[in-house]
């Protein structure tokens, strides 16, 4: 059972026609050589080279993973041959340009195509990202020189690539970086430091590897002000893998601390703002993360379906025992785990559809309008997104029961898989403060006032009794919502120590709320899309039904915790969280 995947290409293309209307980008002039039929058979090859050819090896891989050998890292048995077919096929380049060996897809498309990629194996699909990832970096900030020698690699999937980040005193606190990178007087720069936690920081699939590396020249201010990207490629006498991390999960995919001793790099963007161009490749890599958990999801939501079907308790003691799926308990945690993952594979996919129009459209206003919108959603996708991921995987663990918690059953990985989610790519706590912070605050609510617009625009079209009961409630939360965030936009207008202090304990209810808003828009525009009597739409119609009965009332805690404001939190001085339970 633990090979098992079924690719969600229905409701995938169901999302994509009917919910988003995805079909208006192929009217777009980057996109004018492609068609719907031609976006189906795609993904339609991509469901059968994800069940097939990458399934196998999620168990496989978790079973017996990537290992050090002699300074080399080994990956897994197995990945090589799907990792030369993937490159082969052409799946690396999906939606990047056909200039630089790219199919030239929209984004959203790609997404489409990551959710499976990670269904079938989540630990497999983190080098492609990366890939993408920086192919889409050396686009914006590299020299010329640099693009001729490496975008077509990357695209190819001849070499693999890296991001390179944090080190032991400088996890989310960036500005801390020591990482040291010398000029070397010839257009090259010299880096000298050691990073942990680098994904594939080292790997056999390609056959060389880019480390997309923030560091320090050494004349830099302190601060994120004094950073500066590298493109770094590896050389075994200067680039040392030192350990491999022993994980809770995602073990097929070797994370690595790195070495870099005297190692050649050579810039990209400008001197000191490293970070701002590094942002190229995180908020794709963001986008994805939010990818990963929908795929989880909707992978341990499909176990669990069966599962309820075939498995069979309690009923009449007199009689025979019944499927799961008859108990109200069991409908419960199905119909929330299928109301869950519907919500925010929308939202990623809407994100998508916002990045395509901002990268594509003609119009600068209306790319400009697309770029705004798809800032607002990334945090909200990434962190509330891979919240609901963590609650789909473990309510399949609940579910099956003991069964759940062994081996065998395959949805317990998901639950390892899952969890770093929340922490990698900016942890969900980074995410609400760049939310409240950067999108909410610096535009005095402007993204917001857009977002709110957008679903009060599909409440008031929703004109059919299966959609009302969910529009009215949503309108009701989005005019409690506009009174709390009229209520921040005030206080961090002040800028003393109070007014910040309020605003920096909103921040995660605010992200919570904001995700529960848009997963109740996107299950409003699922309800209105299922128009017809079929099996299909009935359950999609309940899961928003449900979205709006049972998950939509979170939001009044939501909202309580933003007027609750600082105090319950800073009722203690430092030293005393501990009293009585910690020895001084």
């Amino acid at each position: 059972m633990t090979d098992s995947y079924t690719a969600p290409v229905e409701e995938l293309n169901f999302i994509l026609n009917d919910v988003l209307g995805c079909e208006s980008l192929l009217e777009l002039p980057a996109f004018a050589d492609l068609d719907r039929t031609m976006v189906d058979s795609v993904l339609t090859e991509g469901a059968r080279f994800c069940e097939q050819v990458l399934a196998p090896l999620n168990a496989a891989g978790d079973a017996q993973p990537a290992f050090l050998e002699a300074g080399r890292v080994r990956m897994p048995t197995g990945y090589h041959a799907a990792y030369r077919q993937f490159a082969a096929d052409g799946w690396l380049g999906l939606d990047l340009p056909p200039a630089c060996g790219g199919q030239g897809l929209p984004r959203t498309v790609q997404a489409a195509f990551a959710e499976m990629v990670n269904g079938a194996c989540v630990a497999f699909a983190m080098l492609p990202v990366t890939q993408r990832a920086a192919a889409r970096l050396l686009m914006a900030h590299g020299s010329e020189a640099l693009k001729a020698k490496w975008l077509e690699p990357l695209v190819r999937g001849e070499v693999g690539a890296t991001i390179v980040i944090t080190e032991a005193g400088a996890g989310s606190d960036v500005g801390r970086i020591a990482t040291l990178a010398t000029p070397a007087g010839d257009g090259r720069y010299l880096l000298n430091g050691t990073k942990i936690f680098i994904s594939n920081g080292d790997q056999d699939l390609t056959n060389g590897i880019l480390h997309m590396v923030l560091a320090r020249t050494p004349d830099a201010p302190a601060g994120t002000r004094g950073l500066s990207l590298f493109l770094v490629p590896a050389h075994p006498d200067h680039t040392q893998v030192v350990r491999l991390e022993h994980k809770m999960g995602l073990k097929g995919s070797p994370t690595c601390v790195l070495n870099f001793d005297g190692a050649s790099g050579w810039p990209l963007g400008e001197s000191g703002r490293g970070l701002n161009a590094l942002f190229t490749m995180v908020n794709t890599m963001r986008l994805e993360v939010g990818v990963q958990a929908v795929a989880l999801a909707g992978a341990a939501l499909a176990k669990a379906l069966r599962y309820a079907v075939e498995r069979r308790q309690g009923g009449a003691p007199d009689g025979p025992a019944v499927s799961l799926i008859k108990h109200a308990d069991v409908r419960r945690m199905l119909l929330e785990m299928r109301a869950r993952t519907t919500a925010f594979r929308a939202l990623t996919l809407e994100a998508a559809l916002q990045l395509d129009i901002a990268d594509n459209h003609p119009g600068a206003d209306e790319a400009e309008r697309a770029r705004r919108r798809a800032e607002w959603l990334l945090p909200i996708c990434k962190a509330g997104g891979t919240e609901a991921g963590m609650r789909v995987t473990n309510l399949a663990v609940q579910l099956f029961g003991g069964h759940g918690y062994v081996h065998e059953s395959g949805v317990e990985q998901y639950v390892r898989d899952g969890r770093v989610g929340a922490i990698y790519e900016g942890t969900n706590g980074i995410q609400a403060l760049d939310l409240i912070q950067r999108k909410l605050m610096s535009d005095g609510g402007e993204r917001y006032h857009d977002f709110v617009t957008r679903i009060r625009r599909d409440i008031d079209a929703a004109a059919t009794p299966a959609v009302e009961p969910l529009a009215t409630r949503l309108a009701t939360t989005l005019d409690d919502c506009d009174a709390a965030v009229a209520g921040l936009i005030a206080s961090g207008g002040r800028k003393d120590a109070e007014a910040l202090r309020r605003i920096e304990s909103a921040a995660t209810p605010l992200l919570e709320l904001m995700a529960l808003l848009g997963g109740g828009w996107m299950m409003l525009r699922v309800a209105a899309a299922s128009r017809s009597e079929s099996a299909a739409d009935r359950a999609r119609i309940a899961a928003a039904d449900f979205y709006g009965q049972y998950l939509l009332p979170e939001a009044k805690v939501a909202l309580a915790r933003i007027a609750a404001g600082h105090r319950a939190l800073d009722t203690l001085a430092d030293h005393e969280f501990g009293a009585g339970l910690v020895n001084e």
